[in-house]
């Protein structure tokens, strides 16, 4: 029987999960959590053999509870469970310690997949994530000034308004940005704006 732990912020989303886990022979509840603050007290209380960890709540986050999770039991087997492909939060996650990154609207024996994966202490990524990870992995990185002109670009100034705003000449904006399409593998402004926006370089607007 392998015991299951459920951190998320939405009540929805916790009572569809614990409905997965009741329902699998295999599977038991070690209990669910409604948030990041407090989490690794609620989990060192309920002991599970795998966690279900959002990614995104609005207290504290899941890669941060991720750590704290590690740092109080090295061996925690945590599984982040996400409506976020942000090329960054799956990367960060991963190698953070994660054991697996699985989409919220995945099918349920995906996730019933993961959670016994990662009681083997593999890692599970779909084929989907798994590209993610790849090309954030090999992906290179982006200077602050580079991200910053992205950044700009992508709230719609031009080359003109970003060299004032950042009191460079046209040409070093230019430079920057020719840089910026290199690393990320673009051919445009737009499409640079949209890699670095879905690996977490930039915010998005």
């Amino acid at each position: 029987m392998i015991r299951v732990a459920i951190i998320d912020d939405h009540v929805i989303v916790r009572t569809g999960l614990r409905y997965l886990v009741e329902a699998d022979a295999e599977l038991a509840l070690a209990g669910e959590f409604g948030g990041g603050v407090g989490a690794v007290d609620f989990y060192l209380a309920a002991k599970p053999d795998v966690t279900l960890l959002d990614v995104r709540m609005p207290d504290r986050g899941g890669i941060d509870v991720l750590h704290d999770i590690l740092a109080a039991d090295p061996d925690a087997r945590v599984v982040m469970l996400t409506t976020s492909d942000v090329e960054e939060d799956v990367f960060r996650a991963i190698e953070d310690g994660a054991l697996g990154y699985v989409m919220k609207e995945s099918p349920v024996e995906t996730i019933a997949a993961a959670i016994r994966t990662a009681m083997a202490g593999d890692v599970y990524m779909t084929d989907d994530v798994r590209r993610i990870y790849a090309a954030r992995k090999s992906a290179k990185g982006l200077s602050a000034r580079e991200c910053e002109v992205l950044a700009r670009a992508g709230r719609g100034e031009n080359n003109r308004e970003i060299a004032a705003a950042m009191e460079l000449s046209e040409n070093t904006v230019k430079m920057f940005m020719k840089r910026a399409f290199f690393k990320l593998g673009a051919t445009s402004r737009a499409e640079a704006v949209q890699l670095a926006v879905r690996r977490g370089l930039i915010p998005a607007e």
